[in-house]
Order: C-alpha cells, then sequence, then structure tokens
C-alpha cells in the first residue's frame, strides 16, 4: 500500500493549518525573477517544512527541481508522479540508499570520501547525477578546500555518463552586514572550478547576496513565505502560505489577584474576561512565548500565563467573543517571524511543529 498524502493522515487535534498553494507559486515565482539566471530548487525537505511535500510539489509544476533531505523523503515523491530532479541534500548513509538514488533516479549530496567507496560499489544501469559539497565555512557537511579536487577526481571516473555538479551552503547570509558570507563565496570561486555547474544560494543568499545566485539557487523557507533576513527587508514581497488557527473553547470572568494556569505566573491586575483556546504546544505552538499575542476575530490580544499542552490562555476584556470563534495562531496579519521572535527560536521550527500536528487543509490548488 502507497503511503497516504499528507492530507488525508487523520489527526485529533481542534488545530487548523491552512496551506495556500498560489501563495507558493508565488513566491516561488518571485524568487525565481530575482535570481533570474539560476535555476531554483524548492526546497521541500521536513515535509516542506511542515506544509505538506507532495502537495506543494504538485503546486509546482514548472519548478527546476526540488530537494529533500533525505532518500526516504523523496521516494514517495517519486511514487506520487513527481518528476522533476530532486536532490538529496543529506546525502545517504548506507549502499542500500545508494543504489535507491539509481532506481528512483534521485542526486545524491556527496560530502564524505566513504560515500563516494559506496557510489563505486553500486551496480547500476542507469546513470545518475551527484552533487559533491564543498565546506565553505558552515563546518558540518563537505570537503575542505584541500580535498574537493581529489574527490572530483574520483567522483569523475565513477559516474562518466552523469553530470557532476558542485555546492556549499552559505551560514550566516541572512545578515547583510556580516562578511562570511562574501568570504564564503569567494572561497567556493577560488577553488577555480568553474568548468562545474553550481549551487551557493540559499534563500537569504538570493535575497541578499546577488554575488551568491550561481547556475542553481536553493529556495527554502522564503518559499513558504517567511522572510529569511534578519532585518525583515523582503517581508512585503513574500506571500505568507501557512494559516495556523484553533477556535474559542471557554470564557471565563477573573477577578483582579486571581492567577491563570501552570505556576500562577500571570495574576489578574483587574477583573478580566479571559478567552481558553483549544490548542497548546501539542499542537505545535511554542510554549516559551513571552509577551505574545494571537488574534480573535482578527483583533490582537495578549496571551496571559503559560501556554499548556492543550491551551492557551488569552485576554479578551471589552471584546464580543464567543465559544466557537476562530483564533489565529499566525497567518498572513499576524506573520510567523513575529510568534518566533517572542519565542526565541525561529519560523522554520513552528512551520514544521504546527504542520506535523494540526490538521492540514489545502487551499487554491
Amino acid at each position: 500500500m502507497g503511503r497516504k498524502s499528507s492530507s488525508e493522515v487523520s489527526h485529533t487535534r481542534h488545530s487548523r493549518v491552512i496551506i495556500d498553494l498560489e501563495a507558493i507559486r508565488l513566491n516561488y515565482q518571485f524568487l525565481k525573477s530575482t535570481a533570474t539566471d539560476s535555476k531554483v530548487i524548492a526546497v521541500i525537505k521536513a515535509d516542506a517544512y511542515g506544509h505538506g511535500a507532495i502537495e506543494v510539489a504538485k503546486a509546482l509544476p514548472g519548478a527546476d527541481a526540488f530537494a529533500v533531505a533525505t532518500v526516504l523523503e523523496a521516494i514517495p515523491l517519486r511514487e506520487a508522479g513527481i518528476t522533476q530532479k530532486i536532490l538529496i541534500l543529506g546525502g545517504v548513509v548506507d549502499e542500500a540508499e545508494m543504489q535507491q538514488c539509481f532506481s528512483y533516479q534521485l542526486d545524491p549530496v556527496i560530502h564524505q570520501f566513504w560515500q563516494i567507496e559506496l557510489l563505486k560499489n553500486v551496480k547500476h544501469s542507469e546513470p545518475v547525477d551527484v552533487w559533491l559539497k564543498f565546506n565553505s565555512g558552515m563546518g558540518r557537511l563537505g570537503f575542505s578546500t584541500q580535498d574537493i579536487v581529489k574527490a572530483l577526481e574520483q567522483v569523475e571516473k565513477l559516474v562518466p555518463e552523469g553530470e557532476i555538479r558542485l555546492m556549499t551552503h552559505l551560514a550566516n547570509a541572512d545578515d547583510t552586514s556580516d562578511d562570511k558570507s562574501a568570504e564564503q563565496i569567494e572561497q567556493s570561486k577560488a577553488l577555480g572550478l568553474n568548468q562545474y555547474e553550481w549551487g551557493i544560494a540559499n534563500s537569504a543568499g538570493i535575497l541578499g547576496w546577488p554575488q551568491s545566485r550561481q547556475n542553481w539557487v536553493r529556495a527554502g523557507i522564503a518559499l513558504y513565505g517567511s522572510d529569511p533576513m534578519s532585518d525583515h527587508s523582503s517581508t512585503q514581497n513574500l506571500k505568507p502560505v501557512m494559516q495556523f488557527s484553533a477556535q474559542v473553547l471557554a470564557i471565563n470572568h477573573l477577578e483582579k489577584g486571581q492567577s491563570i494556569g501552570y505556576g500562577g505566573v500571570y495574576c489578574c491586575p483587574e477583573d478580566q474576561t479571559i478567552a481558553v483556546v483549544a490548542a497548546g504546544y501539542a499542537d505545535g505552538y511554542p510554549r516559551h512565548m513571552k509577551n505574545g499575542h494571537v488574534l480573535v476575530n482578527g483583533k490582537k490580544v495578549e496571551i496571559v500565563g503559560r501556554v499548556s499542552m492543550d491551551m492557551i490562555t488569552v485576554n479578551v476584556s471589552n471584546l464580543d467573543v464567543s465559544v466557537g470563534d476562530e483564533v489565529t495562531l499566525w497567518g498572513v496579519s499576524l506573520l510567523a517571524n513575529e510568534v518566533a521572535e517572542c519565542s526565541e527560536t525561529i519560523s522554520y521550527e513552528l512551520f514544521c511543529h504546527a504542520g506535523c500536528h494540526g490538521k492540514r487543509e489545502f487551499i487554491n490548488k
């Protein structure tokens, strides 16, 4: 039996995650128009950052390529009929996965010499394209300056009919005042391997570092409408894709001095009307929220007390609120980046957590 579409998986929570696929398409087009001379890889790892990898891929029939983290993420895409190039950003972990790259026509990213040995041992009748990763300063995966040429020489003997491309990853591209990105770009160019196609830019690279836009660029978080730049300079050009919603579960009238929630960290400074929202950290909402807000019927209201597993409490004094009213946890009018900043995290984490817990609904297919 094939894997279920992410929209068919049953959920037991009341939270809703609404995915606007037209916004995905508009963001891809914007990034494509920004990197006019590059092919744009849509990164859909981690189930498209919680947005639904199969649905997102199907919404982008004109995408130049896709990228995931693992072979296990790629196979369901092929089985769902996705035909574009798919990169395996994390590479393979064993010979079986290398074999699957040939079987499913996946592009493995090779970043260790032992992976080249796996490539050597696999029997195949079809060619495969591979990417070699250069560690220009991220310090996680990739061949060093001293090893990249040796790795290339070995791989060239093993894939005579396939394409070999190079890539690296920018560590600090969200900050255009930081010199590290320029240094990484220069290190990559200094290798003198211009006969190969390169992929350097991530979302922040596309938007903030024009010199990083080489033959290929990778659109990750920006594809989902979240500004990757630390100064949020690109927010106006991106369309938020995910709306995370819940509903009012109860309404309480509390007197001055009454506490709310675990630890009693919030005491009403006056008589207040408190709405209980049917969502919490089990739904993917950040527990470490401080000075946060949600929208109740489109009105911004303050979160009071600690975020619980299944509930959030908000101050709705002086508002006309009823049980069942919609609560927007983030979306178009309350950006995920705003919520992330109040939670000492990033929108990537919010999307991944909410997307795997709430019931996903896809609009504008």
